[in-house]
């Protein structure tokens, strides 16, 4: 995220940038046509996508200026979520696609977990590894010796 301490021409070239993404993106759902009739992608995408419209109209008229006034009304962290909505909608979609494209609800939740893997598991290895690995002893000035954990 970036911080309220740099300048607001950056905030609203960023905003406009990932308004007009997510606007694009979730257009490019009604060019393919769902599989299965769709409805819950349908809906779900004009949904999202009069959210980013309105967003974007909103807040991409906007001068730096009146941009940080606005922000700084609402708060740094509301406009922040309302931003991270925008890339949650993509994900969304995509999961609806999923589920409206596979014939059975079992066959969607393995491809959204195959899908997700990386994401999860990786962190959770490292973390194991951190956790597991082997320790080593080293002498104090007393002559003591001291089970240490590796360095992180």
């Amino acid at each position: 995220m970036i911080e309220s301490s740099q300048d607001f021409d950056d905030v609203k070239a960023a905003l406009n940038e990932r308004t007009e993404w997510t606007i694009v993106v979730l257009r490019s759902v009604f060019s393919v046509g769902p599989p299965n009739g769709g409805y819950l992608v349908t809906f779900c995408s004009l949904l999202f996508l009069l959210m980013a419209e309105i967003i974007h109209l909103r807040y991409g008229r906007l001068s730096p200026l009146e941009l940080k006034e606005c922000v700084e009304n609402m708060g740094y962290a509301t406009f922040a979520i309302l931003i991270a909505t925008l890339d949650l909608a993509v994900v969304i979609i995509r999961v609806a696609g999923i589920v409206a494209a596979s014939g059975s609800s079992w066959l969607a939740m393995c491809l959204i977990l195959i899908c997700a893997a990386p994401s999860s598991i990786v962190p959770l290895l490292i973390h194991f590894l951190k956790r597991f690995r082997p320790r080593t002893r080293q002498p104090t000035a007393e002559g003591e010796i001291e089970d240490v954990a590796g360095e992180d």
